[in-house]
């Protein structure tokens, strides 16, 4: 008998054992090597397969620092986490800037949803928690070499690091949030531009430029420079003919007036624009951007060589103010320009049609045309809205350092379109209704009534 108590008690010992030896490994295998379905329509819960490849492919640790308001705290970890699931090294903390606000300071951060990616000694600030704007900044924050942007100065430009209304710190700011170095650049005295430039901002000087300087400008952007220019009403009429000879944009003057702008509480000489012409820059832009005091730009389109396309403009209830000396802002017939007005475009290269063989008994060969330049340019019939005073009104910041990160060409840039959850309504007809209120509030109730009864009776039997 003892030998027998004996054996049970091993037996149960051992099976104990074994149970609990099973569930260490199976939350072991859980914990190391989880897997996720998700059934949704859209598979909303998922990654794209861009950012699955990215985050396969990563070289090292990513370390994400999310500050997020407090209602998309959630939004922020659901998001991360996902990231985190394809691949270890991507770290991940959600602080927030209410209660660190220390920290925030530290990250320099401004606004409320920003995320600071680090890798090594490279940083790059993400605006959004979308997962475009976070993969977009993964392979920005990837990139080995840190791009440096030149400034103009010395021909009455704003300052770099003037944080006064018209000065640009502000800007200089939120490109180096990108990962740009950004340096002065004195053209009087080097006379030309740096071998490191990855684009120059000749942001709306107020004398016009010398001929050593549109020179230097030219050389760099024929060989393939980039260049972002922006122009006033008041910029030197000699600047305003150099665009039209070296970008094939006219600049003749005048204010553009907006009427739409007061209806949303502003100043009608602060058009506010909140649909984009499709383009590299705005293809997925959505923010409104509001410009100051702006000028018009004149396009020529059909310039062989390059490709000028238009990428801001006003509403069609704009119009060109063109005697800006008067304070009558009234759209005056016979004088004034109607709308849209174009207040930036983009001018890239494209290649020029082939030239046509003589035919035979054809006089000489046709004159063979000027190499069309290879850098781009973007060009703002508008410089305050990149001034501290404007950067930061809704979308200003962000297109500006879109159109900084599309001529310098930054990182491999994918383009994911968000998922939505279908609206799929469970519509039912009169007599469907009819049934599902009999089957649920008659049937289903006298059912497990009768149940109820019988086991009771059967019970009482025994």
């Amino acid at each position: 008998m003892k030998r027998r108590n004996a054996l049970l008690t091993t037996n149960a010992f051992i099976s104990a054992v074994l149970v609990a030896a099973l569930l260490v490994g199976a939350n072991y295998l859980v914990t190391e090597h989880h897997v996720r379905w998700d059934f949704t329509a859209t598979r909303e819960h998922s990654l794209s397969p861009q950012t699955i490849k990215v985050l396969r492919t990563l070289p090292g640790p990513i370390q994400a620092v999310a500050f997020p308001s407090s209602d998309s705290v959630q939004q922020y970890q659901q998001l991360f986490a996902t990231y985190q699931y394809y691949n270890k090294d991507f770290q991940y903390r959600i602080v927030d800037p209410d209660r660190n606000p220390a920290e925030a300071q530290k990250y320099r951060v401004t606004s409320y949803g920003q995320t600071v990616l680090q890798h090594g000694a490279a940083s790059y600030m993400v605006d959004d928690g979308t997962e475009e704007a976070l993969t977009n900044g993964i392979l920005h924050v990837l990139e080995t070499s840190k791009k440096t942007i030149y400034v103009l100065q010395g021909e009455g430009e704003a300052g770099l690091n003037d944080f006064t209304r018209t000065g640009m710190g502000s800007a200089t700011q939120a490109l180096t949030s990108k990962g740009f170095d950004v340096k002065p650049l004195t053209l009087i005295q080097t006379g030309q531009i740096p071998g490191d430039a990855a684009a120059v901002i000749v942001a709306s000087p107020t004398t016009d430029l010398l001929p050593q300087e549109t020179a230097a400008l030219a050389r760099y952007y024929q060989g393939g420079g980039k260049l972002l220019i922006t122009v006033d009403p008041e910029t030197p009429a000699g600047t305003r003919a150099w665009l039209a000879t070296a970008f094939y944009v006219g600049a003749p003057g005048g204010v553009v007036i907006d009427p739409v702008s007061r209806l949303l509480g502003g100043d009608v000489r602060v058009p506010i624009v909140a649909q984009y012409p499709y383009s590299d820059i705005t293809q997925n832009f959505s923010l409104a951007t509001a410009f100051p005091l702006a000028t018009p730009l004149v396009p020529n389109v059909k310039t062989p060589g390059v490709t000028v396309t238009p990428i801001v403009k006003s509403s069609d209830a704009s119009y060109v103010k063109v005697n800006t000396s008067t304070e009558d802002l009234r759209f005056q017939q016979g004088t004034d320009v109607k709308g849209p007005a174009v207040l930036a475009v983009e001018v890239s290269p494209s290649p020029l049609p082939s030239p046509t063989p003589p035919s035979p008994g054809a006089g000489k060969a046709p004159t063979p045309t000027a190499p069309s330049p290879k850098g781009s340019a973007v060009l703002f019939g508008d410089s305050s809205f990149i001034q501290n005073t404007y950067i930061g009104l809704v979308g200003n910041r962000d297109l500006f350092t879109s159109t900084v990160a599309w001529l310098t060409q930054s990182g491999d840039l994918v383009s994911i379109a968000p998922r939505a959850t279908p609206f799929d309504p469970f519509l039912i007809t009169g007599s469907q209704g009819r049934y599902l209120f009999i089957g649920s509030v008659i049937v289903v109730p006298l059912l497990l009534l009768f149940l109820g009864g019988s086991i009771y009776m059967q019970r009482r039997a025994l």
